[in-house]
């Protein structure tokens, strides 16, 4: 019986595949593991190394081989390798990332069986970019408003404390299959499934978070979403951040307001990030933006209070300085 189906999507990997697959073959477990990959008609060699690991593992390794990619007509690709799991448990992880600890899966699993009602397990990752390794960059927590709800121990979240923990490892989460059969009835055009995956599943019992470094998060790779977010473009980037807002807008009324409390500070932080792209500073300084502020704490509140109170001279100051580094 397996019991962990692994769920990688892959397009125009070529560099990276390879040891993406070589992190799945080395884990070291006492149960069974079936590889599933979505090669999303990449245009370099993928499908090419992917097929070989396919006929060397023929009894563990099943792939779908798209003709057309998938991803740019608006399909979420995780859930076609999902939907033909046979494991007990999903463990993600993409093709241009990894993971370094033989033990990974056997250590997730082993807790979720003593826990029933965990249903998200997630642990942190170090951060790679340019073929360099950063140990010294964990992606937990990735942002400064992040940083209140990161933990350097072992620690439960329910689904709103996740939301606020913000961007966590996709290449380290496992959950239990059937956990998001319902997705599509309310994630809408969201541009991040990773983060609706998690909240969904985690809205279902809790998420359970281990500190140890298992896996690598490559960041900056050509193609990916986070780099192709990262180029400048004020009215695709309007648009990306109103589709965030609906999205959590969604979540809250799927969960019948459940987990308000944690998704309305969330909301803020888009809220703000959505004035200043349309540079309606006016808007910024509402009381409601109040609570915004308790997300940072040390010297780390100075900018966003700056942003509040002063929003016309924060943003000049930041032009100033981008201008002096480049």
């Amino acid at each position: 019986m397996v019991m962990v189906s692994v769920n990688c999507i892959t397009y125009n990997h070529e560099p990276y595949i390879a040891k993406t697959i070589e992190g799945f073959l080395m884990q070291e477990t006492d149960f069974e593991v079936e590889i599933l990959i979505h090669e999303d008609a990449s245009t370099d060699r993928t499908a090419e190394i992917v097929r070989s690991y396919e006929a060397k593992y023929p009894d563990k390794i099943r792939v779908i081989y798209q003709q057309e990619n998938q991803f740019s007509k608006g399909v979420y690709v995780n859930l076609l390798n999902d939907e033909r799991a046979c494991g007990k448990y999903i463990a993600l992880c993409d093709g241009d990332d990894y993971w370094t600890d033989p033990k990974k899966l056997q250590k997730q699993v082993d807790y979720m069986e003593a826990h029933p009602d965990c249903t998200l397990c997630f642990h942190d990752a170090y951060v790679e970019t340019n073929g360099t390794l950063h140990p010294e960059w964990r992606v937990i927590p990735w942002m400064p408003e992040n940083k209140k709800y990161a933990s350097s121990e072992p620690r439960t979240y329910n689904a709103g404390e996740l939301q606020l923990l913000g961007f966590i490892p996709t290449m380290s989460m496992l959950y239990r299959n059937g956990h998001t059969d319902r997705l599509l009835d309310w994630v809408g055009d969201t541009p991040a499934i990773d983060g609706a995956i998690k909240l969904h599943v985690a809205s279902q019992g809790y998420a359970y978070y281990m500190p140890e470094v298992m896996s690598v998060y490559r960041y900056g790779v050509v193609g990916s979403v986070t780099t192709m977010w990262s180029k400048t473009n004020r009215a695709i980037d309007i648009e990306r951040t109103e589709k965030f807002i609906r999205f959590l807008d969604a979540f809250d009324s799927y969960t019948d307001k459940k987990f308000h409390p944690e998704i309305e500070i969330s909301r803020l932080s888009f809220e703000v990030s959505l004035h200043r792209l349309k540079r309606d500073y006016k808007a910024l300084k509402a009381s409601r933006y109040d609570q915004y502020l308790e997300r940072f704490t040390g010297r780390e509140r100075l900018r966003p209070y700056m942003m509040l109170r002063h929003p016309v001279l924060t943003e000049w100051l930041i032009r100033m300085r981008s201008l002096r580094l480049s």
